[in-house]
């Protein structure tokens, strides 16, 4: 009987580890992530540059719906963002935001553009000089979209903000998804040449801190200190063999999750 009793606990206690384990379910040649939508529920995309499309499947991993993006010729998609239903209208359709950009050979500076679409292509908006946008839930659930607009062939070059008021509101995967990064945002111009600058905002309990910069492998090559005075830094990034880099920001014990850089 202790024989039985014993066979049982460990055909248990390996079942239980089993369960337990990481499994991979899937892999992807191009950057994803999840998002909500606010009556199809859980959907993973991916941005496919080279196809010009947001491939957006179910949680089982089949395929559910592809967009296809007006990437002009001579233009490269650069990020998605936003993928939902009911933020940018109220008739149910998905929407999202993709950003493309191109670079003048002669001038040696990139121009970014964003377009907000719905699922069938309709532009609901462009935004010339757009590199990077967030949106925010305000106090009465309403949603705000703030875009960054820059003119990289001016030099100082010039930035404009631009507000928009947006007919639905968030679910919680978008808002947890900029929430988790809305201390440090996209670096510009983003691939890099000569030099990149990356706003920050530090948490309001800390006064100082670093950015710091990572190559490909995770290893950290470069941290430079940052304070609450500046909200922003330029770093310099001739002197860095061509290839991707990642950047965080951090202070004490907290940091945020980081994001890509290109340096060509």
């Amino acid at each position: 009987m202790k024989h039985l009793t014993f066979i049982l606990g460990w055909l248990l206690l390996n079942a239980g580890i089993a369960q337990s384990q990481i499994t991979i379910e899937q892999t992807y040649d191009h950057s994803g992530t999840y998002t909500k939508l606010q009556n199809s529920g859980d959907k993973f995309f991916i941005m496919h540059v080279g196809a010009k499309q947001c491939r957006i499947y179910n949680t089982d991993h089949t395929a559910w719906k592809t967009i296809v993006l007006n990437v002009p010729t001579n233009h490269w998609l650069y990020d998605i963002k936003y993928v939902s239903e009911n933020l940018f209208t109220v008739d149910n359709s998905v929407c999202l935001i993709y950003i493309y950009y191109s670079y003048d050979e002669v001038g040696q500076y990139y121009t970014y553009t964003a377009n907000v679409i719905k699922d069938d292509g309709t532009i609901l908006l462009t935004v010339p000089g757009c590199q990077y946008v967030a949106v925010h839930t305000m106090s009465d659930n309403s949603a705000k979209l703030t875009t960054y607009s820059y003119d990289y062939s001016l030099y100082p070059y010039t930035i404009q903000t631009g507000v928009y008021s947006l007919p639905g509101h968030l679910t919680s995967f978008a808002a947890e998804e900029f929430n988790q990064k809305s201390n440090l945002y996209q670096a510009f111009p983003n691939p890099s040449q000569t030099f990149t600058t990356i706003p920050y905002d530090l948490p309001e309990d800390k006064s100082t801190g670093e950015i710091c910069l990572s190559n490909a492998e995770g290893v950290t090559l470069h941290c430079i200190p940052v304070d609450k005075n500046s909200g922003e830094i330029t770093i310099e990034t001739t002197s860095y063999p061509r290839g991707i880099y990642f950047y965080y920001l951090q202070a004490e014990r907290w940091r945020t999750t980081a994001r890509k850089l290109v340096i060509n």
